[in-house]
């Protein structure tokens, strides 16, 4: 972690023609379409959840759970990363893995169809389906990463992929709402005509430009010793491990600890790799790049704010029990009220467009963060008078904040490793969500808070997430976009 700043390319230099700007741009708004719509806890959420709630008749922690183990390949990403960074095929280290995780997700949603009425099945398909999905989502924030560096838009790039999610966010919990009542394999059918859809583009209408070959290897690179971890590394370890160890410990939190461990494993085969001695071209390649990925102050900077914004306890699954249980609402109120909320992302998300190039990324950032935790204090009057009011406020002010924290992740990822440095703070991102989702809903289940008091604590601790902010490198944050 020597590295004090990310570097940020002459675009003018290097930019390809329009022409392929506007094919990379569509390619990553259909492969985000494709990776968000066609996730289970969008299209799949409200099916899957009420599939599990009263057929199998889980409670809040142990649907939370599911998603946890069925979602965990989303951690997982910075192994994607390395796959499409340093092992392109044919000169392609997208559009190849954009089609083949496209086929595996298609094959195991048709698959999930058919598993639905035993438990395990049904959750190792689903395990299989979110890496499939992992792969085609890593491919698309390379693509992403690369486009937003090249053009010197990373705060537009993202807008776009927010935009995006946003819609898929409405048309999910719309069509979930319905789908809920139908038969699982409607859903299942559903999905997987999502996911070869995206790789018909990609494999009819999407031409990525072939990536250079290596220059040759210096002598005696081959088998030299790779990176060495530094002190502050091997303490991020230990802290983790501790946190793990001491989850395992405590009475009803063996799945958190195990999901800790699960995740400092991961970190720890990439370490692993990185310091190996190694012979392969291709993996003195990866060593290279995962090399400054570790050595990176500011990606690390940007994980850290990444994993306090997100980890802190949630209320998702809580929220559906809560509308479901207590106030009663149907099925399809619940997917129209999650789709209004996306409705409000895609506003927001292309506000965020127009106001990055006028204010600095700090700025919009401590703005977004503040905004979020005021708008989660709604849920504390919360019932069916202002329930879509309250979520057109939410979905605006939790798409602001996403696209802040995803321009922090394109402006900090180093170049040469784009999909690598974004697969990585978007592992982080999702492993806090859904670690957030089992932390709250056990607060519930075993510890019991109360909603109000669950949606009391997720503010205060989103809000405080703002001491962070001034660790955050200056000359990464200050700036506003376009300069």
């Amino acid at each position: 972690m020597m590295d004090s700043d990310a570097a940020t390319p002459d675009a003018a230099a290097d930019a390809p023609p329009a022409a392929s700007r506007r094919g990379y741009l569509f390619m990553v708004a259909v492969a985000v379409f494709a990776t968000t719509f066609g996730q289970q806890r969008v299209m799949g959420n409200y099916p899957i959840l009420f599939h599990l709630k009263e057929r199998l008749h889980f409670s809040k922690e142990q649907v939370s759970e599911f998603f946890l183990w069925a979602t965990f390949a989303w951690s997982l990403k910075p192994l994607a990363g390395v796959l499409t960074d340093a092992f392109p095929f044919r000169g392609s280290r997208r559009r190849v893995y954009l089609i083949l995780g496209g086929l595996f997700a298609g094959a195991a949603w048709a698959v999930l169809g058919l598993a639905r009425d035993d438990y395990h099945s049904f959750l190792t398909v689903s395990i299989l389906l979110n890496c499939g999905l992992v792969l085609v989502s890593t491919a698309m924030g390379g693509l992403q990463v690369e486009a937003g560096q090249l053009f010197g838009i990373p705060g537009r790039v993202s807008s776009l992929r927010q935009v995006v999610t946003s819609v898929s966010q409405v048309l999910g919990p719309l069509l979930g709402g319905v789908l809920a009542k139908q038969a699982f394999g409607v859903t299942a059918g559903l999905g997987t005509v999502v996911l070869l859809s995206m790789v018909a583009v990609a494999l009819l209408g999407f031409r990525e430009r072939p990536v250079a070959p290596r220059a040759p290897l210096a002598a005696g690179a081959a088998g030299a010793a790779g990176y060495r971890p530094t002190a502050t590394l091997w303490v991020g370890v230990a802290v983790l491990a501790a946190a793990g160890v001491a989850s395992v410990l405590v009475p009803g939190m063996l799945t958190v600890g195990l999901s800790l461990f699960a995740m400092l494993a991961v970190f720890l085969l990439v370490l692993v790799l990185a310091m190996a001695r190694v012979r392969n071209p291709v993996l003195i390649q990866a060593q290279s790049q995962l090399s400054q990925i570790l050595r990176s102050r500011t990606l690390w900077l940007a994980v850290g704010m990444l994993f306090l914004v997100y980890v802190v306890p949630g209320f998702n699954t809580a929220l559906t029990y809560h509308q479901s249980d207590e106030l009663h609402f149907s099925k399809e109120m619940i997917g129209r009220l999650a789709s209004f909320e996306g409705a409000a992302g895609i506003v927001f998300a292309i506000l965020y467009a127009v106001v990055c190039t006028r204010f600095n990324l700090r700025t919009l950032i401590i703005v977004a963060i503040l905004t979020n935790a005021a708008g989660t204090l709604l849920f504390l009057v919360y019932d069916a008078s202002n329930a879509y009011a309250i979520h057109l406020v939410t979905g605006a002010v939790s798409a602001i904040c996403e696209v802040a924290l995803m321009d922090l992740a394109v402006r900090s990822t180093p170049p040469g490793c784009e999909a690598l440095g974004f697969a990585l703070m978007i592992s982080v991102r999702n492993f806090g969500i859904a670690m957030s989702d089992v932390v709250g809903s056990k607060l519930m289940d075993q510890a019991h808070f109360s909603f109000n008091t669950l949606v009391l604590l997720n503010a205060a601790t989103t809000a405080a997430v703002l001491l962070f902010v001034p660790a955050l490198p200056r000359a990464l944050v200050l700036r506003k976009e376009g300069q």
